[in-house]
């Protein structure tokens, strides 16, 4: 490794107190480290330059800033608490640096820590494996005297050197995909080490994307620590129940964004949710295939945070399938935040004009409108909502029972109850 901190970047958990203090007291120039002493949180300027930081420690290796240390001498000056405050949100963070960036940027983890009686805060950008973050538009700001500059330019990228952020050229670029290619080849020996290392009495099976492929069984090799063996989407050998199933649709969509599980299948699975048991991962699938296909999310999402759901329903909403349900997306969106709320207004284009007037801006009076009906002044919360399950299991054990998706009507209704049951007002934070 070219540095040692990149052993506490490829570390389970790389925010412990442990390597934080580890990290306040390197006293060395790294390219996977950096310190700031100050942040002024309503200077476009300092948004732009840690917009700039951020990009190239994920274009590189990934890395660390340090809030509340001065890096001339590497001493802790510390933070005010409203400062600290506001750059432990990681979330906040995401969302003011992706006004610049494309592809997003969704992993960041910020975190606050006390040391010698003194605030600091510690970002993590990890490396963007697969990805290379450009600049998306200009980034411009204005000094006192109303005159402009252009700190950061659309169509560049930046990457991390020993000296500090720099500019790419056709050198970084190249750096970037050997990168790449590294990181697919590690990806595809693990896999073939996965298959070597497997007990005797194990099968291997390839997925085929050719039906008449027989000497192919049409299985998938999944590559999460959780994964569960996937018989053949081809169903020339029928899944062994739902969560198979869900995952070799989870499995096979990151390869073809048009491969999406019928909506009366979606239907079924949400019927049976209760049973169901798959990793997180595979609950995000999901939560877009129902989000495209105007299938009860709700349920699929509340364990989820807020920085897996966000970018994934940025590209729900830019990725779209003709005829998807825009205002149910809008109706899900408005759970993630007001900030977030404008995000995925911008992300619809022009389509926007299209949406009624009301939703062209976020619930005055919260998300919870699109369900605000449901309640009721004669009877007690526990009681509308044992009254709701029993309303939405009558619509899903329709289904079951006639392999037909519900009518318009029923599939409103079932969105709403299951927003009301599900819906979590705390923003997924």
């Amino acid at each position: 490794m070219d540095s040692p901190i990149e052993s506490h970047i490829c570390s389970e958990d790389p925010l412990t107190e442990e390597i934080i203090q580890y990290l306040v007291t390197y006293q060395e120039e790294d390219p996977c480290l950096d310190y700031k002493l100050e942040f002024d949180p309503v200077s476009e300027k300092d948004w732009l330059e840690i917009t700039k930081d951020i990009c190239a420690f994920a274009n590189t290796n990934g890395g660390y800033l340090l809030f509340g240390i001065r890096n001339r001498d590497k001493n802790i000056v510390g933070l005010e608490e409203s400062l600290s405050t506001l750059l432990g949100d990681a979330n906040n963070i995401i969302q003011k640096v992706n006004r610049h960036l494309d592809p997003d940027i969704s992993s960041l983890r910020s975190k606050e820590f006390i040391i010698d009686s003194k605030r600091i805060v510690g970002l993590f950008i990890p490396p963007s494996s697969g990805v290379t973050h450009l600049i998306s538009k200009d980034g411009v700001f204005k000094y006192p005297s109303d005159k402009s500059k252009i700190l950061l330019h659309k169509g560049t990228f930046y990457v991390r050197g020993s000296a500090g952020n720099h500019l790419g050229d056709s050198r970084d670029l190249d750096s970037v995909v050997e990168r790449r290619i590294e990181q697919f080849r590690e990806s595809l020996m693990d896999k073939v080490a996965r298959v070597v290392q497997a007990p005797q009495t194990s099968e291997v099976f390839i997925l085929s994307k050719d039906p008449t492929d027989e000497e192919a069984k049409r299985f998938i090799i999944e590559d999460s620590p959780d994964s569960i063996p996937i018989k053949g989407m081809s169903f020339t050998v029928p899944p062994e129940g739902i969560e198979e199933e869900i995952a070799a649709w989870s499995v096979l969509s990151r390869s073809d964004s048009n491969a999406i599980p019928p909506s009366v299948t979606l239907w079924k699975w949400y019927a049976e949710r209760e049973n169901i048991e798959i990793s997180d991962e595979h609950k995000l699938a999901l939560f877009v295939f129902s989000v495209w296909q105007g299938a009860p999310a709700f349920y699929w999402m509340q364990e989820l945070r807020a920085q897996v759901l966000q970018p994934a329903l940025i590209d729900a909403i830019k990725r779209r399938p003709t005829g998807a349900e825009v205002s149910y997306m809008f109706a899900i969106s408005g759970f993630l935040g007001k900030g977030f709320y404008k995000r995925a207004l911008s992300a619809i284009g022009t389509y926007r004009d299209k949406l009624n007037p009301r939703q062209q801006q976020y619930p005055s009076n919260g998300p919870r409108e699109f369900c605000k009906d449901l309640t009721s002044k004669k009877m007690t919360e526990p009681e509308v909502k044992e009254l709701k399950i029993d309303e939405l299991n009558e619509i899903t054990n329709q289904i079951l029972k006639t392999n037909k998706e519900p009518g318009l009507q029923a599939k409103w209704n079932a969105q709403k109850i299951d927003c009301y049951l599900y819906a979590r007002d705390d923003r997924y934070e």
